[in-house]
């Protein structure tokens, strides 16, 4: 049973953060450690209200778990510098080859996740730290001081991704205009390989769908997988579950 640790926000609704995590990496058939950077008050109604995990009580998590054996590492929400200053220097430490960052910047409901100051932040300490990162679209263009819409475009964003120091980078297409979703993924080797599905009715609808990508890539890549391979099967994973879960 490959064991992976979660670091993110807690979702009072159940729907995203590593409330998710746990569900998918469990269903998978996997060992969650969860890690909590902040406690988030989230409803169906779109309220939305935040506390930050105090660094010291962050980094205490990290310390309770440091003789456990851990085969991957799936990063979310990070609110402000303080707790990605304390991920940068865990991550420096651990011997976990296979770590996944989703760069979230909002809530479902629109709230910020991260403070503005933190983002620069967040792009020199940890992108040279981790494996893969898993953007959104509005997320890449955020991240990058971009505006691209369109599917040719992807890897000119994607690169601009890369020039941060990651390794890797999965920029998910979701909310592209018209009836196909596309995701490219792209490799520090010049590796690309793009994957192309048909979006499901309504499927932008369910939540935390990006946290259970980048938690399913993490469950697969501790089983061994190659990166490409973890993120198809995450891929058609996430297409049943938005499939079963769409209104």
């Amino acid at each position: 049973m490959p064991n992976i640790l979660v670091i993110g926000g807690s979702d009072s609704s159940g729907g995203a953060g590593v409330t998710a995590d746990i569900e998918i990496i469990s269903g998978l058939g996997g060992r969650c450690y969860p890690i909590l950077s902040a406690v988030t008050a989230q409803g169906s109604n779109g309220s939305f209200n935040s506390h930050t995990m105090p660094s010291a009580i962050l980094e205490a998590q990290l310390d309770s778990i440091g003789h456990q054996q851990i085969d991957a590492i799936k990063i979310g929400m990070l609110p402000n510098k303080d707790s990605i200053q304390s991920i940068a220097n865990f991550l420096k430490q651990t011997r976990c080859a296979s770590i996944v960052l989703d760069p979230v910047i909002k809530s479902s409901s629109g709230a910020s996740l991260i403070s503005p100051d933190a983002i620069t932040t967040l792009k020199d300490l940890l992108f040279p730290l981790v494996s893969l990162i898993t953007p959104n679209l509005f997320e890449a263009n955020f991240l990058t001081d971009l505006n691209y819409t369109i599917k040719k475009e992807f890897s000119i964003v994607a690169n601009k991704l890369l020039s941060f120091g990651t390794n890797a980078v999965l920029l998910k297409g979701g909310h592209l205009v018209g009836d196909q979703c596309v995701d490219l993924f792209l490799h520090s080797s010049g590796d690309e390989i793009t994957f192309e599905h048909k979006k499901i009715p309504n499927g932008t609808e369910v939540r935390g769908t990006g946290c259970r990508l980048a938690s399913a890539i993490s469950y697969y890549l501790a089983s061994g997988e190659s990166m490409p391979k973890a993120i198809k099967q995450s891929i058609d994973y996430l297409q049943d579950y938005i499939s079963e879960n769409a209104k």
